[in-house]
């Protein structure tokens, strides 16, 4: 990973702005339409569902946004990793590691034990990433919202922290 990325929790005003980001980075490698926008802005909230429970970091490179990822709270220890993101010209060195890990640190200290998350299976390097850390896939079905143009599956993944 570049040195001179930095990780840090999130700020007022930058879910709007993770939003933005994950829009434009599945838009440039996948050509995701509008409709995944729209689930970005309305999961979002829940971020603020509990305040204690769950947490954002992004990475940052000269000012910029270049990675995210966050954990909410689902129950006493449970919890779901949601808007995992790595800048298209950053994946492959090591951020989305080092993104999971703080993550995973973050669900330990809080004392979660059931972790989940929605990927899809186009997804290589990310899904490449969550078996490497413990996930596996439990349900996965067909979705095509965001690319009417390509058959897609969306999939639950799931890991246990104990």
């Amino acid at each position: 990973m570049k040195q001179d990325i930095t990780i840090r929790t999130y700020q007022p005003g930058d879910p709007s702005l993770i939003c933005y980001f994950q829009y434009k980075l599945y838009e440039e490698l996948y050509h995701f339409n509008g409709f995944y926008e729209k689930e970005m802005l309305s999961g979002m909230a829940e971020l603020y569902d509990d305040l204690n429970g769950s947490q954002m970091w992004i990475a940052e490179l000269d000012g910029k946004i270049v990675g995210d990822i966050a954990v909410v709270k689902k129950g006493t220890d449970s919890a779901k990793l949601r808007w995992f993101g790595v800048d298209a010209h950053l994946q492959g060195q090591g951020l989305g590691n080092k993104l999971l890990e703080t993550a995973l640190d973050y669900c330990r200290k809080k004392g979660y034990v059931h972790l989940s998350l929605g990927t899809l299976n186009i997804l290589e390097p990310a899904r490449h990433l969550y078996a490497k850390f413990g996930f596996h896939k439990t349900k996965s079905e067909f979705y095509n919202e965001w690319d009417e143009s390509r058959s897609m599956y969306r999939e639950i993944w799931e890991c246990r922290l104990d």
